[in-house]
């Protein structure tokens, strides 16, 4: 198999989500039959919301760092954990020597290979995601419609959830950050979303506590992990 990089480190848990997410996709009985891979956790790296919508530290430089950390371990395959950090990555992918996947293309193929036009996509993602038009770019033109939360429900709702005290990025994770997540979904389930897409890997952690009604969830880190054990089983 070819040696996988991962960036990590926005958040860590997430990261180490998605790495959960890689094993249970292999059918390995012994140690050698896992992928070698390298899992740079870089905290360092600035938030990338702040610097997209605020107009803070960008993380471009640490995100380079991580690219060169894992080009030194031959790395083949990159993906990052972050779907915000690919609006920065977009632009430096060609500084590393490996293939780098994009979760939010490999989403919108799979919603476009699975399901007919005329959804409507509820999504769950970062303001900076949002500001930064990731998602309504690969959608444009596939007859999807996404649905997004208004301004104060992404911040008192969505936003909250994941940077409060103890919100989805922490180590403690509060009950109250779980019930804004749903309080979320079901905003954007009455709106009548057919598909609920988490658009942000801090998603994933809190889902299993939301009520999906009729709607169905993808998961970008989901459809991220299958198309890297693709990449490097290739």
């Amino acid at each position: 198999m070819k040696t996988l990089g991962i960036i990590s480190g926005m958040g860590t848990r997430a990261g180490l989500y998605f790495v959960d997410k890689l094993i249970a996709g292999l059918d390995a009985k012994r140690d050698q039959d896992f992928p070698e891979f390298y899992l740079h956790n870089n905290s360092r790296i600035p938030d990338r919301t702040r610097a997209i919508v605020g107009n803070e530290t960008s993380p471009e430089a640490e995100l380079l760092r991580s690219f060169s950390a894992l080009d030194q371990c031959k790395a083949e395959v990159i993906v990052s954990t972050c779907v915000t950090s690919y609006y920065f990555i977009n632009k430096i992918k060609t500084r590393t020597r490996a293939t780098v996947l994009n979760p939010v293309e490999l989403l919108r193929d799979k919603v476009q290979q699975e399901y007919a036009p005329g959804r409507k996509i509820g999504l769950l993602c970062t303001s900076g995601t949002l500001r930064s038009q990731l998602f309504h770019t690969a959608f444009a033109g596939t007859g999807h419609e996404l649905l997004t939360l208004d301004a104060d429900q992404q911040e008192d709702l969505f936003m909250r959830s994941v940077y409060m005290d103890n919100g989805l990025k922490s180590a403690v994770i509060s009950p109250e950050a779980y019930r804004l997540l749903n309080a979320a979904v079901q905003e954007l389930c009455g709106r009548g979303a057919d598909i609920i897409v988490g658009g942000c890997s801090e998603v994933q952690i809190g889902m299993r506590h939301c009520v999906l009604d009729a709607a169905v969830y993808l998961d970008t880190m989901d459809v991220l992990a299958s198309a890297t054990l693709r990449a490097i089983q290739a």
